[in-house]
């Protein structure tokens, strides 16, 4: 893989920078593979990131761009069987060769067609952190468009990844290293990770998922190969401070424009580099977006798709799918005539195993009321809720609820981001279904660890 290196500008730039649909950027490569079972429709796959760094590579073979910060790439998808999963994976940074930056760059704007630095479009969503040197009209402007077209449309995808982020365990460079998404000419659709990532965190983050051709190592290879060890210093360090940043800033889950508003004074002290406020007013159109600082030096060429990364529609995606048919056991006319065979049947372990595993049919009940200022309460609510076998799309929404009522008492419990886990998964589950007898006893043994810890810090609520 090994290019030649003719230039490289690494930038600081404080974005925050949406993909809506990875699969709609890259023309749809595969649906992917889940556990050992084949995916017949995707129905989201959304990449996140707060960004500090951002850097163009020159090369012999082309312009790759690099995104540098706390990503999220979150997908939601059906299997065969009709089961729907949601699945996601932290990244820290992003690469994008010319020719799919330049995809991204002429796609169809949604509206303000005339700002430089902040896009609406089909394809993105993007602006700096910090934009207080705009007018109050254009500020208001710009945040009721993102409310609209992303904060709403996407709200528990955003609170899942800032609940993420404020997980201690998450974005732990010295635990994980680097883990990049990738459309890099060798390593194309891929998210790439560290060879030395913890061996807990490695084998569930291996897992194949939706939307992706791999999850592999090679992580270190890249980022060697175009950076410095002082480059990639200054990289490291700026993704902490994101992360410690983003982990204490408060924001309104009723209103995410505030995950802006709140960390712009914070970042403006960084001093970022950004467009020149008067080219902001000009009504000149440029032949690309001006996404990255560090490619305003390339707004007047353009890179074609390889023919070699074909591009479909979604719907051509799905329509190749081939269904699996069960196949059904038809005995010969001499296999009939024998005499029945005694079948070993399997041992009971393994049968209550199964049993345990099975998710039974329930009625569906009203939500009860769950209490808003005693979290002992509203945790004692849910495990009654649990004992009592309610359907799992309304312990989902009860948990929701749970959630952001405790959240408007304390913000660092760290249990928060399991209610929220909870409550992604189960919402998204079909109707008329409870929990297995398995995962009600472990989902019972996690409220108890809960109330153990409300209990001991009661003095907060």
């Amino acid at each position: 893989m090994s290019m030649h290196l003719l230039e490289k500008k690494i930038i600081k730039n404080n974005i925050f920078f949406v993909i809506p649909s990875w699969g709609d950027l890259l023309g749809y490569p595969t649906l992917g593979n889940y556990a050992n079972h084949n995916i017949s429709k995707i129905s989201q796959d959304l990449v996140i990131f707060l960004s500090g760094t951002e850097c163009a590579v020159f090369t012999e073979r082309g312009t790759i761009y690099f995104l540098f910060g706390l990503g999220y790439y979150y997908v939601n998808f059906e299997l065969q069987s009709g089961r729907y999963i949601t699945d996601n994976r932290q990244l820290t940074g992003l690469i994008l060769p010319d020719f799919v930056y330049d995809h991204l760059a002429t796609s169809r704007n949604i509206t303000l067609e005339n700002d430089r630095d902040v896009i609406v479009g089909e394809k993105l969503f993007k602006l700096p952190i910090d934009i207080s040197y705009k007018t109050e009209n254009k500020i208001t402007f710009i945040q009721g468009t993102l409310m609209r077209n992303l904060f709403i449309p996407y709200k528990d995808i955003f609170l899942e990844f800032m609940e993420a982020i404020r997980n201690p365990q998450s974005f732990q460079l010295n635990r994980s290293g680097h883990m990049l998404l990738s459309t890099h000419w060798d390593f194309y659709n891929k998210i790439l990770i560290s060879a030395d990532m913890e061996n807990e965190l490695k084998s569930a983050y291996l897992n194949s998922t939706a939307g992706l051709f791999a999850i592999s190592f090679g992580a270190e290879q890249i980022l060697n190969d175009n950076f410095t060890l002082t480059e990639l210093k200054e990289i490291n360090e700026s993704i902490i401070k994101l992360k410690i940043l983003f982990s204490s800033i408060d924001y309104d889950p009723m209103f995410l424009f505030s995950i802006i508003e709140n960390s712009a004074p914070l970042l403006r002290k960084s001093k970022p580099f950004t467009f020149n406020p008067v080219d902001d007013q000009m009504d000149k159109k440029m032949p690309k977006e001006s996404i990255f600082i560090s490619a305003e030096g390339k707004m007047n060429t353009f890179q074609e798709w390889p023919i070699e990364f074909k591009r479909q529609t979604k719907e051509q995606l799905e329509l190749n799918v081939i269904q699996e048919k069960v196949k059904l056991y038809q005995p010969s006319k001499e296999e009939l005539l024998e005499k029945p065979k005694v079948l070993k049947f399997r041992k009971r372990e393994e049968e209550f195993e199964l049993r345990t595993m099975k998710r039974p049919y329930v009625e569906i009940k009203p939500l009860p009321y769950i209490p808003h200022d005693n979290a002992l309460q509203i945790l004692l609510t849910l495990k009654k809720m649990v004992e009592e076998n309610y359907d799992i799309v309304t312990l989902g929404k009860a948990f929701e609820i749970a959630r952001n009522n405790i959240k408007k008492k304390v913000l660092h419990e760290n249990y928060l981001w399991d209610l929220s886990k909870y409550a992604n998964i189960y919402e998204r589950t079909e109707p008329n279904i409870g929990l297995s007898p398995k995962e009600k006893i472990q989902l019972l043994e996690d409220i108890d660890k809960w109330v153990k810890v409300t209990v001991e810090h009661s003095d907060k609520f």
